[in-house]
């Protein structure tokens, strides 16, 4: 009877844990992905719980919160073009997954990266060059319409992408793709603008938006590397008269101009935007020889303030974390020039190119470098982009750290 009182007893206190541990779940899956994130990574059982949680409830609906989630971040997708007169094209995904090491893997062949967010990303594929977008962890992929009304054959994409919207599409979720191309004429700018959405299958109205505050004769830079906050999509470009930052609210089809200020250096080649927090306050990252400063807008006006707002410096920090990480790789003994790679706007972190490899490093922690690689089989890179995992996708591999 004192045995089977024991059992009893004990069977009851896991009863308990168990119904603890399911509200908890609960509980994490109606917060913010952050929170989310360091229930699952607190032990298996929280981790089986969590993707248990998924497939019974489907799609999670958490709470947009401005903290960065590191973990999200999968890698970096390299494409690379080499070989005559027949070229091979190539595409590598430099893996960061795994919490203790940085592998190279071979992703496919073939197809160029243009753009990718939560999971999915948008290239060009085969002979006729077609845009498709493509979730890697699943291997399926949806490809889009021609475009007939836009009058350029190229132009700078964008992949916008809604929540998990089980079965929506071919690929699980709603999506949006922005083309959009800058001109300039002898009154200002002209952005033309089209937008798929995957939700009506087709491409939108093509518009040619006036920018009477966008100065200059001629364009140096058109467009750069998007950044997309919420339903927005900032770009930098850069006229003879200065440097400005156009800011797109896709659902209204609204653009705003914003000059950057005369004593922001609109020289240096690697300019990279990115947020202080996910989703909102926006940067501009610049590299100059050795250091990277970070210039930011006003909360009042929204105007860029006339100095950068940090300015660090990349050698001090490389030879620390080298020197603490240890490794095959030789410290520099010069000032490490760099290059702006790439903004995960999930994870919060930046990727550069050196002489040395590519380094990570981590905004939320005002630029420590969280991770090195360094692969000589990858002598050049024609074209290199950010992969970060949606929620759902990092459950089901998890891992705790990068």
């Amino acid at each position: 009877m004192a045995g089977g009182g024991a059992k009893s007893r004990t069977q009851a206190a896991r009863r308990r844990r168990q119904k603890a541990a399911a509200a908890l779940v609960d509980i994490a899956a109606r917060t913010d992905p952050a929170t989310l994130v360091r229930c699952a990574a607190t032990c298996v059982d929280m981790r089986c719980r969590v993707k248990e949680y998924i497939s019974l409830h489907g799609p999670l609906r958490l709470q947009q919160v401005d903290r960065f989630v590191l973990p999200l971040l999968r890698g970096n997708l390299i494409y690379q073009s080499h070989g005559w007169p027949k070229p091979e094209e190539e595409l590598f995904l430099v893996d960061t997954s795994a919490p203790d090491a940085t592998k190279l893997r071979t992703a496919s062949r073939g197809g160029f990266p243009l753009s990718s967010r939560d999971g999915l990303v948008l290239a060009r594929v085969g002979l006729v060059q077609e845009l498709r977008v493509c979730d890697p962890a699943t291997g399926r992929s949806l490809t889009l319409p021609s475009q007939q009304a836009f009058p350029r054959t190229w132009g700078n994409l964008v992949l916008l992408v809604r929540g998990d919207d089980k079965g929506a599409t071919s690929v699980c979720r709603h999506f949006q793709v922005v083309k959009a191309y800058l001109e300039m004429s002898q009154y200002g700018g002209n952005l033309q603008l089209q937008t798929f959405s995957s939700e009506h299958g087709v491409w939108g109205l093509y518009t040619n938006n006036y920018l009477p505050n966008l100065f200059g004769n001629h364009l140096q830079q058109s467009l750069g590397k998007a950044l997309v906050t919420g339903g927005t999509v900032h770009w930098l470009c850069q006229t003879d008269t200065g440097s400005y930052v156009l800011k797109l609210r896709v659902r209204a089809a609204k653009v705003m101009v914003r000059m950057l200020p005369k004593g922001f250096p609109h020289h240096e080649r690697h300019k990279l935007l990115a947020t202080s927090s996910a989703g909102r306050d926006v940067l501009m990252l610049v590299a100059e020889e050795d250091k990277i400063s970070a210039w930011a807008q006003s909360k009042h006006t929204g105007k860029w303030q006339q100095r950068p707002h940090v300015v660090i410096n990349m050698t001090e920090k490389i030879l620390r974390f080298l020197d603490k990480a240890g490794g095959s790789c030789i410290p520099p003994t010069n000032p490490v020039q760099l290059k702006l790679i790439g903004f995960g706007e999930t994870s919060g972190t930046v990727l550069i190119d050196t002489c040395r490899g590519f380094f990570w490093l981590d905004l939320q922690s005002i630029m420590e470098i969280v991770r090195w690689f360094l692969d000589h089989r990858i002598p050049y890179t024609t074209h290199n982009i950010p992969y970060e995992m949606s929620l759902t996708a990092w459950v089901s591999t998890f891992n705790s750290t990068l």
